[in-house]
């Protein structure tokens, strides 16, 4: 789908913020309103409004002479799960999510089902019916019933202790009943509801065993049937109006990419580099995508819409070819360790590897007219080169897909017609691939037979190029170009694609007849697709459109361009799921003041909350709302921020200013959002001002994601500098329009913001007095190589270029008072740059203005000996010693 490649974002990097949207939280037992749902063998539909009901809010702020910092970073998250993968029945009935309460916290997720037509939530699996397949599940089981055994013993042993001995006389002389008794309808709903209760202490006991749950789902194309993967084994339901649970697959591998045929009639799966295809009707196990040339490897497949095609890409190599290793000294024994890790830089050579797009017909497999048809061959050998999955006209003739060459700052936009039976037989043959084996059926670990066309009949491989009907240079952000993936208008014609060639990324319309295209959405503002309709003439989207701080739904009319919001709350909204018609949608929904949860909108834009994810004490923490401003910089762009102020601030008082930071590219994401509970750009910063008198800001400088892509490639070849500037101007801001007091600077971040903290402190030592730099990679040319190539500049082979980013003859410039922090293990960020940055300082005889905090066992997010709670104190402490209080 459109969406498959855009969702492989950044967000799976490393250098991102450690400062998680989930801060810690206090034990359940601190109160927590569990969700009413009656769970009994086989599930009840439960109405939405007994599943949720209403709480009355009240308004009411936490105390700032009560706030304390174990309560707002325990040990364990004091949020619970939010639902994911929400997805619409084809006939906008239904939605199906995974979801799991908070005090089942430490297990997976189950399979529940909201009716729009009957307002009714059902849960569709639970730990009782997965039992029923799975060993690991029914170990669950028979652990909370023996728990729930020796609580109840210990209950009755402290009432006995105080009976008189007549009653045990008597007790005596009662003759002893049977030893054992056949489980009564009453005893076997009893041990349901212990089984499906998860106690306080049950819900933290990590040494129990857990619960997998289920881990994706994928709905039938014409009925309201379900296909579930669960343990890596596949399961159906096959009408859930009268949900029964059906096996399909037991076997020691793990079957992923589990859909339905597009017929409905089956099912493929993918094992490995391998797709197999199971129909309903039959008893065989088809293999059907075809063997490669010898050394090729299958990275990506789509099926046609009419399920008789393939789209493959395959690839030669491996995917990480440095051979260098770091070592990470670990102080976990008597003696200091060390462990290698491998890494990747920016002067080390990328070994190039070959790229094929193959299309395959299935109808002719078996027969002597097979061929793997090679429509497109590159070579990638750039750590950010880029090649999408293919994706499939409506009508299963065409496929369309993209190739970013990082190099050249090329996207090439490309277009390949599966051949008729005419050029199919012109096209010059290139090789032919090699059996794997000569025998028509095997066995697979299930037992059952397995015929594999491509292993019994080698394909011939043609060569017919597709066609490039579209290329742009890409100066813009660094994610960008994993974000293009071009998919087809519903007329089989038109190419839809994302692109930032406007400045920000927005819907573009490509006609590749004329080869000519056209920008459907305008505005400084992001668009990201979530899907298509069902016939692809609308196209499903979050955007920024009316605020960079929040990414609402929206759908685009692909002919008009006409673009429609659809929530009727105004919020931010992730996993959207919207039906064909867009009249209905089901989302995790968040804003300041309100906590992610589930929530529904039906065709009267009526919205309902269909979870209820955390205790009481979370709500209670989460009150107080930021203030959202932004001001120009000195070059004109407006830079976002968000504020907490003091208890019964006024202008006439000075207060000391503490900036919290990160600067770097995201992805989509950013840090001033709308119901961002993060632990430092929230927690904390509302913490300093509520108990210490500080003015707490965070702000997005040029180079974070997110406001177009300005921004987002702000920090090529002048990384940081961008930032200090729009962090100077904010200062300058906040001192003429809230009168801060500029003298008691503060500013702190993590990973890229404890760079551009550090930054700041040895560039303008006038503006900023006082820093707590986190995990800050302070040697460019030592971090990974797909980071840094496409955010902080080019770089040759052999050639330490980015040696001219670190920060270290900076570090001379310090005059303020710093705390350096970093784990000692930490993979992602070396704990060599702080190492280096530290030693710098001392030799400029710095050593009065500089602290280390080092965790000896923590990682990049720390973790180890150094918890949350245990930063958070140690960051009070420093601000309130080197910058003062503003009470």
């Amino acid at each position: 789908m459109f969406s498959r490649c855009s969702l492989v974002l950044v967000l799976i990097f490393g250098l991102m913020i450690t400062s998680d949207l989930s801060a810690q939280e206090t034990k359940s037992s601190q109160g927590k309103k569990q969700q009413s749902v009656k769970q009994s063998a086989p599930p009840k539909k439960i109405k939405n409004n007994s599943t949720t009901k209403a709480r009355k809010v009240v308004d009411k702020k936490p105390d700032s002479k009560a706030l304390e910092l174990k309560d707002l970073f325990p040990e364990k998250s004091m949020f619970g799960p939010s639902a994911s993968r929400m997805a619409f029945s084809t006939d906008g009935r239904y939605a199906a999510y995974l979801y799991r309460p908070y005090e089942k916290r430490r297990h997976g997720s189950d399979l529940w089902l909201y009716d729009f037509k009957t307002d009714k939530l059902t849960q569709l699996t639970n730990l009782n019916r997965m039992s029923e397949f799975q060993r690991s599940t029914r170990e669950v089981r028979e652990d909370r019933l023996a728990k729930h055994k020796r609580e109840r013993e210990k209950s009755k042993a402290s009432l006995a202790k105080g009976k008189k001995s007549a009653d045990s006389k008597k007790s005596s002389n009662t003759k002893a009943g049977p030893k054992s008794k056949a489980k009564t309808k009453q005893d076997l709903d009893e041990e349901y509801k212990i089984v499906e209760t998860v106690s306080d202490k049950d819900a933290d006991d990590e040494k129990a065993p857990r619960y997998s749950g289920v881990s994706s789902f994928r709905w039938h194309p014409r009925k309201n049937s379900l296909l579930l993967g669960s343990e890596g084994d596949i399961y159906l339901i096959d009408n859930v109006a009268q949900p029964k649970i059906q096996r399909l697959t037991k076997t020691s591998a793990r079957e992923s990419s589990v859909e339905f045929l597009p017929d409905g009639t089956g099912y493929t799966y993918s094992v490995d580099d391998t797709v197999m295809r199971v129909r309903f009707d039959q008893h065989m196990l088809e293999q059907i995508n075809p063997k490669l040339a010898s050394g090729q490897q299958m990275r990506q497949f789509t099926l046609s819409p009419d399920g008789k095609r393939l789209a493959i890409v395959a690839q030669t190599g491996e995917r990480s070819s440095s051979d260098r290793t770091v070592d990470i000294i670990r102080y976990r024994d008597r003696f200091a360790k060390s462990d290698s890790v491998s890494r990747t830089v920016s002067d080390d050579k990328v070994e190039p590897r070959d790229v094929f797009v193959y299309l395959f017909d299935l109808d002719t497999a078996d027969t002597e007219e097979s061929k793997l048809i090679q429509v497109f061959e590159t070579q990638i050998d750039e750590p950010r080169d880029v090649m999408s999955t293919p994706n499939w006209s409506l009508d299963s003739k065409k496929v369309t897909f993209c190739f970013f060459n990082q190099k050249d700052s090329e996207v090439q936009i490309l277009l390949a017609t599966f051949p008729d039976d005419k050029r199919l037989k012109a096209a010059t043959p290139t090789k032919t691939t090699k059996p794997e084996s000569t025998e028509d059926e095997e066995r697979t670990s299930s037992g059952r037979s397995s015929r594999s066309r491509s292993r019994s009949k080698s394909s011939e491989i043609v060569k017919i190029d597709a066609k490039v009907v579209n290329r742009f240079k890409h100066y813009g952000g660094p994610n960008t170009p994993r974000m293009v993936s071009p998919d087809f208008a519903g007329d089989n014609q038109h190419i839809v694609f994302i692109s930032e060639q406007s400045g920000f990324r927005h819907v573009h319309i490509l006609d590749p007849l004329y080869e000519s295209m056209r920008q459907l959405t305008n505005g400084n503002f992001e668009v990201y697709p979530i899907r298509f309709s069902k016939d692809h003439k609308t196209l499903f989207v979050t955007s920024t459109k009316e605020s960079p701080a929040r990414q609402m739904v929206y759908s685009i009319d692909l002919e008009t361009g006409e673009m429609k919001r659809l929530n009727k709350n105004v919020g931010n909204f992730s996993s959207v799921a919207v039906n064909n018609a867009g009249n209905r949608l089901m989302a995790n929904f968040v804003r300041y003041g309100q906590l992610t949860e589930l929530v529904r909108q039906n065709e009267k834009q009526e919205v309902k909350t269909l979870t209820d994810s955390h205790p009481a004490k979370a709500r209670d923490l989460t009150r107080i709302r930021p203030d959202f401003f932004d001001y120009k910089n000195r070059h004109g762009h407006t830079i976002s921020g968000m504020m907490f102020k003091p208890k019964g601030w006024t202008k006439k008082k000075k207060h000391p200013l503490l900036i919290y930071v990160y600067g770097g590219p995201l992805g989509s994401r950013h840090s001033v959002n709308d119901g961002s509970y993060s632990s430092d750009g929230y927690f904390f910063q509302m913490y300093m001002a509520q108990k210490h008198g500080y003015v707490s800001i965070v702000v997005d400088p040029r180079g974070q994601s997110g406001y177009g892509g300005l921004f987002e490639k702000s920090n090529y070849e002048q990384v940081g500098k961008p930032q200090v500037e729009d962090l100077v101007d904010g200062v300058k801001y906040m001192t003429e329009t809230y009168n801060i007091d500029d003298q008691h600077v503060a500013i702190y971040g993590w990973s890229f913001g404890g760079f551009q903290t550090q930054m700041c402190l040895y560039t303008e030592p006038k503006v900023f007095q006082v820093g707590m730099a986190g995990a800050g990679p302070t040697e460019w040319e030592n971090y990974n190589s797909w980071y840094t190539t496409g955010t902080i500049g080019p770089s040759r082979t052999g050639q330490t270029d980015q040696k001219k980013y670190s920060l270290i003859p900076l570090a001379k410039n310090l005059e303020g008072q710093m705390l350096l922090v970093h784990g000692m293990e930490d993979t992602n960020v070396l704990f060599q740059d702080t190492v280096a940055v530290y030693r710098a300082l001392l030799k400029a005889g710095k050593e009065t203005h500089v602290e280390l905090f080092l965790d000896p066992t923590g990682g990049h997010g720390l973790g180890g000996d150094i918890k949350r709670l245990g930063r958070m104190r140690k960051y009070e402490q420093f601000l309130l010693r080197t910058n003062g209080k503003g009470n």
